[in-house]
């Protein structure tokens, strides 16, 4: 495992873990602004199941980073389900970003019927629609 010395705010050094890091889940790997989303929207790939849609966006800006975007509409069910449904989105995204190419921003839509998939099952969904187009290379 690579460590790097950083110092923290009192001045003092730590090292930090670079796989702690590189499976981290960051504000800036997270779509926050409209403009960002209709980009993706507008220009974007689309990759569509019966259970998810994914909206894929190479942006030109020279930036490595990968970003991810969450829609869940209410018709998926109750609260608990939604946000049991965006963290199993966003642990599948933390998990697998590495093998993404660099500079992509992803929409993942719900639909109803993800909130009977467990897991694994969408995870081999979603990776299974990254593949077919390219998008995830385990390099």
């Amino acid at each position: 495992m690579q460590t790097e010395n950083r110092k923290n705010s009192s001045g003092s050094l730590f090292q930090e873990n670079s796989v702690r890091k590189k499976f981290s889940f960051t504000y800036f790997e997270r779509l926050h602004i409209q403009k960002d989303f209709n980009k993706v929207f507008k220009n974007g790939l689309r990759l569509e199941n019966k259970d998810i849609k994914i909206l894929v966006y190479k942006r030109n800006d020279g930036q490595a980073i990968r970003r991810l975007g969450l829609i869940t509409a209410k018709r998926v069910g109750v609260a608990i389900i939604r946000n049991r449904t965006k963290r199993r989105l966003r642990e599948i995204f933390r998990t697998n970003k590495h093998f993404l190419e660099p500079g992509l921003d992803l929409i993942f839509i719900s639909k109803p019927g993800i909130a009977l998939l467990d897991y694994d099952n969408l995870e081999k969904i979603i990776l299974g629609l990254l593949k077919s187009v390219e998008l995830y290379n385990l390099e």
